[in-house]
């Protein structure tokens, strides 16, 4: 399915790479906050404040009510006491000098000859004609100053509030009360209950606030934006798996080789093979201070051509090449394949392609040439084989740099160009292992005012989907 049209514009190499950078940094915040314990704690915090226990206990702490305590109940108990009469003559009497001295003369003899005199007089049957001596004792001891006193003591109203509550339990309870309402506590929880804003000055609150804190917090907020795009969750998926940036100054030769695999393994040695008019040399791979560039080059040289009947053969060549190949390093089913390529307009091909150990299937990631770039996938169903290779004609692109992908998996081929997609193809997808190719070359002589002939490669990428 080719999805690029004439109303399409692909977008410049640069906001690509400056998308991607803006990806890194995105990433590294991603993974920072990931794996932080700010963000634990926030998660830990979200289900909390969420949670229908967390809103049950605001729900309860904001319909507290003062009058629905027990500090109230003890408070009102508290202050009916406070008026309570007898219970204020019972301290005005218990602290009196009044009631020290009545009891210091309840101790005296003579109250205790008194009392004894006033239960035998007031005895019934007692006659004082018949027991003058301890009447007229009695009446003596009436006279007294000392028990006068006393018995006007015991008359008061309030002796009697005394002597009453003396034998009640109504003094300790108030005391107890009144030590209580004092306390700290009780203080504290009187003043929380009569706080019309108490739940501000909760654990929960504070939790509460710990959390919104937290979920405004700019790398927070920007970690969870990251989660909620597809974009970036797509470009997560990847796993970096081979680069090479080719600053170096030289070819890294356990990564790559600059002939054909089968003349590697087999020859030790590079060949020609179908309508190739060139014969590929490691001498035509040349770097500059940041890419790796194959030269395509008019050279009179003989080497060796694979024949289908005849096999490896010699034969002159007018022209030789650059190609390089992951071959014996890298080879991976499924994937994503990227590089930045300087195009050029020239009658050699441009090209960035995949193959396995047979010549098909394989996969042109890209193709430039005499008609412009070509994007597709070649397939192999049995012996015959369905090419879907498909020229972008409504897209012309600069003698500049691009950034070229084929993201790969079981269900589809996607081809970009700067990170925008211009095929897709869902249908006789590849699912053997494959190597990657970049090859400078051409099925016939190209003009000699077009050469030589060069393509640049600043960066390669693989990628392998992670678990």
């Amino acid at each position: 399915m080719g999805l690029f049209s004439k109303n399409k514009k692909i977008r410049s190499t640069y906001e690509a790479e400056t998308l991607r950078k803006a990806f890194d940094e995105d990433y590294e915040t991603y993974n920072r906050v990931g794996s932080s314990e700010d963000l634990k704690r926030y998660n830990e915090l979200d289900a909390y404040v969420n949670s229908p226990v967390f809103k049950d206990r605001r729900k309860k702490i904001e319909q507290l009510s003062y009058k629905d305590s027990e500090y109230y109940t003890a408070e009102k108990k508290y202050k009916k006491l406070l008026k309570f009469s007898k219970l204020k003559s019972y301290y005005i009497i218990r602290e009196s000098q009044e009631l020290k001295g009545y009891l210091k003369i309840r101790e005296s003899s003579a109250y205790a000859e008194f009392a004894k005199l006033h239960v035998i007089v007031n005895a019934a049957g007692f006659d004082k004609k018949l027991r003058p001596e301890e009447y007229l004792a009695y009446r003596k001891l009436l006279k007294d100053p000392r028990i006068k006193a006393s018995l006007r003591f015991e008359k008061n109203r309030k002796y009697r509030d005394y002597t009453e509550m003396s034998q009640s339990q109504v003094p300790q309870e108030f005391e107890q009360l009144s030590a209580y309402i004092k306390s700290d506590d009780f203080k504290k929880n009187r003043e929380y209950l009569l706080n019309k804003k108490r739940y501000l000055t909760t654990d929960d609150y504070k939790l509460l606030c710990e959390f919104k804190d937290l979920k405004k917090r700019p790398d927070i907020v920007k970690y969870f934006s990251l989660c909620a795009d597809p974009n970036f969750r797509n470009m997560c998926k990847w796993e970096l798996v081979v680069h090479d940036d080719f600053n170096q100054g030289k070819l890294d030769a356990h990564r790559w080789i600059t002939r054909y695999y089968a003349g590697e393994r087999f020859l030790d040695d590079t060949y020609a093979v179908g309508q190739d008019v060139q014969l590929f040399t490691a001498d035509n791979i040349v770097f500059t201070n940041t890419s790796a560039v194959l030269k395509f080059k008019k050279e009179s040289i003989i080497g060796k051509y694979w024949d289908n009947t005849l096999g490896i053969t010699e034969k002159s060549f007018d022209y030789t090449s650059g190609l390089l190949s992951s071959a014996i390093d890298f080879r991976q089913c499924y994937g994503k394949f990227e590089a930045k390529i300087k195009l050029s307009r020239s009658a050699v091909k441009q090209c960035f392609w995949m193959r396995g150990d047979t010549d098909m299937p394989h996969i042109q990631i890209m193709e430039n040439g005499p008609e412009g770039v070509k994007m597709g996938t070649i397939c192999g169903s049995g012996h015959k084989c369905t090419s879907t290779i498909q020229p972008l004609k409504d897209m012309k692109l600069a003698n500049d740099y691009y950034i070229f992908t084929l993201e790969w998996t079981r269900e589809k081929l996607v081809w970009k160009i700067n990170d925008m997609v211009v095929k897709e193809i869902r249908e006789n997808i590849p699912d053997i292992p494959m190597y990657v190719i970049f090859s400078l070359g051409a099925n016939e002589a190209p003009a000699d005012r077009s050469l030589p002939a060069t393509m640049e490669i600043d960066w390669v990428r693989f990628y392998k989907m992670k678990n």
